[in-house]
């Protein structure tokens, strides 16, 4: 880090972590009895039907699904940012992502990730790729990816976005680089893959968890589910909420709850990553005439529960 206000944000990251998980080796609980739970038989439910009333904002400094504060929330400032500034701070985040270029063919181009009018957006074009990058799969399209530079865990995390208006997918979660960080464990959170422009996908509000190693075994499944909306996301911006607790992982949508999942294996501090990829497989491709498109973040917050 290049200035000692980094280097005193990261250890209040790292402090604030410690307190919230006690720094362990393994997730609380998790011994050989992990490995009862997967994609079959983890406790979980899903909304079905409209949000109903959504809760009325009173305060910013507050998740909007708890404008009362019965969680005991308090500011988590390494993961906060209204991207009110000229450019992306980069004492908070990392463009691109080092473990990984992209979903071929889509290439993540660092030049694609911009600020601009309050905003934070992450741009998909049809473009030609760099030459080197033709013999591993990419090529004509480019995305865009971020992440922050601190690792979190027990929390709340709130993000007012809109995703492109393609084909292309607008994603918001978590995962880690380094195993070392979490000896033993491989984990990802989904909060939302959404595809703004598709005749299947694009009311579709996707949230997925995933587990690839535990300390007992090396093998991917996931828990995957989705909250259909009455309207397309890419028509506006929502806010979207993630409460990550010890027992249990709780989605929001504009303040209202849309899912639960029982937390048996997510408990390593991971990074929030904002990016943007091609989806052949799931979505199909964008149709060329919608690029470039943009999945623009108007805030991202971050809170710790002190009460718990």
């Amino acid at each position: 880090m290049k200035n000692p206000s980094a280097i005193a944000r990261a250890l209040g990251a790292l402090v604030l972590w410690i307190g919230a998980t006690g720094l362990c080796a393994q997730a609380p609980g998790a011994t050989a009895a992990t490995n009862q739970f997967d994609e079959k038989t983890i406790q979980q439910w899903t909304l079905k039907g409209p949000l109903g009333q959504a809760p009325r904002r009173v305060t910013d400094t507050l998740p909007l699904a708890d404008q009362e504060n019965r969680g005991g929330w308090a500011r988590f400032e390494p993961m906060w940012d209204e991207f009110q500034a000229a450019t992306l701070d980069t004492n908070k985040w990392n463009v691109g992502m080092s473990w990984w270029r992209g979903r071929q063919p889509a290439w993540f181009n660092p030049t694609n990730v911009t600020v601009r009018s309050g905003q934070l957006h992450l741009t998909m074009r049809k473009e030609a790729v760099p030459a080197e990058l033709l013999k591993h799969g990419y090529r004509d399209y480019t995305s865009a990816a971020l992440h922050t530079r601190a690792r979190s865990g027990y929390g709340y995390y709130e993000v007012k976005a809109r995703p492109m208006n393609s084909g292309g997918s607008s994603s918001f979660w978590f995962q880690q680089e380094d195993r070392k960080a979490s000896p033993g464990w491989a984990t990802e959170i989904d909060v939302f893959e959404l595809c703004g422009k598709s005749a299947k996908h694009d009311r579709r509000y996707y949230m997925t968890l995933h587990v690839t190693q535990t300390p007992q075994e090396k093998r991917h499944w996931q828990a995957g589910s989705h909250w259909e909306a009455p309207w397309r996301f890419a028509e506006d911006f929502h806010v979207f909420g993630f409460e990550w607790g010890r027992e249990e992982l709780r989605w929001h949508v504009d303040g209202v709850l849309v899912r639960t999942v029982k937390n048996t294996h997510w408990h390593q501090p991971l990074f929030l990553i904002f990016d943007s990829e091609t989806m052949p497989e799931w979505f199909g491709m964008p149709d060329d005439a919608d690029l470039p498109s943009t999945f623009s973040v108007e805030y991202v917050r971050a809170w710790t529960a002190q009460r718990r």
